[in-house]
Order: C-alpha cells, then structure tokens, then sequence
C-alpha cells in the first residue's frame, strides 16, 4: 500500500516544484532569449536530468552563469529525491525537522540553522 504524504511534505513538494518552475523560468529569460526564441521554446517544459544535460552545451557557449542554475536544478532534482525517499526536510547533522520558513526560503538546505550556524563559526545565518 503506498505511503500516502503527510501534509508537511506536501507543502514541501509544493515548495520545490515551484522553485524549479521559477528557476527554470529565469534561466529561460536570461539564457534562452541569448540564443535565440526557437531555441528557448524547445525546453518550455524541462522533464528531468536530461533537460540540465542541454545546459552543458548552453555552458560551451560561453553562457558561464547557466552553471551555476545547473547546479541549482540539480540540487533541487536531490531534494526532490530525498523528499520521495522520506529524507528531505531533516537535518543532515543532527536529525531534526528543517523548519518550514527555512526551506521556503532555501528549498534545498540540509541543515537546520543552529546546525547551519556552528558549522559557520557560530554566525546565525538567514533562515
């Protein structure tokens, strides 16, 4: 019988797959109307990681900071991996529930902020 999702990883797949689309459509303003419209079109819907692949040959072309929404996408694909998996949301150092504010904030964090903040040195970072 499969696991039906509490409502907090609901929220929390909500959250996610809206910071891809957003994500997504930033990368297609900045990067796709560089290349041309056509080209843009083509990837209106990204799929999965062969979508991110398309990034490398758009990365060869000079287009250095679609790395950097690359690795962002890819970090949310984890998440969303994680979050299948029954991990996403929980601290990767001490367990704990993430708070919710948090991953709104920063959809793929791993670590609660008082976690977060030790391993900084003891700066409290934003949530």
């Amino acid at each position: 019988m499969p696991n039906k999702e509490s409502n907090r990883q609901v929220r929390l797949r909500d959250v996610l797959v809206e910071e891809k689309r957003r994500m997504w459509a930033a990368l297609r303003e900045d990067v796709f109307k560089k290349l041309g419209k056509e080209y843009g079109e083509q990837f209106s819907s990204p799929q999965d990681l062969e979508d991110l692949a398309t990034l490398d040959i758009i990365e060869d072309k000079g287009l250095v900071f679609a790395d950097m929404r690359r690795k962002e996408l890819e970090a949310l694909e984890d998440a969303l991996r994680r979050l299948d998996e029954g991990t996403y949301g929980a601290c990767v150092e001490c367990g704990r529930e993430i708070d919710l504010e948090r991953l709104k904030v920063m959809p793929f964090a791993g670590s609660c902020v008082e976690c977060k903040a030790r391993s900084e040195g003891g700066k409290k970072p934003s949530l």
